[in-house]
């Protein structure tokens, strides 16, 4: 076993308290989370279909009918057709 691998075996023994270790998962889950959104989202266009709306939000078709219904979500009703703004719907998502 190499000095450099000695290191991390020793690092990964140590325990730190609770509160540390859960900050610490915490920041690394909204790091990726992050990172996922920012990958996700560059596959959708500017303005979705309500279908689109709901695999962005990862959210049934149900969720969405109730928040239109609402007036909770940022939408345009055009015709017979509902339009979404992805910027807007990430706004109104970091505000539920």
């Amino acid at each position: 076993m190499s000095d450099i691998e000695k290191i991390v075996e020793y690092k990964l023994k140590v325990k730190l308290p609770g509160n540390i270790n859960q900050a610490i998962e915490e920041a690394v889950f909204d790091t990726f989370a992050e990172a996922r959104k920012k990958a996700y989202s560059s596959n959708f266009p500017l303005y979705l279909t309500k279908k689109q709306a709901c695999e962005y939000l990862n959210i049934s078709n149900r969720t969405l009918d109730d928040w239109i219904e609402k007036e909770d979500i940022p939408f345009k009703h055009i015709g017979k057709s509902y339009r979404f703004n992805r910027n807007e719907l990430d706004k109104f998502m970091a505000t539920k």
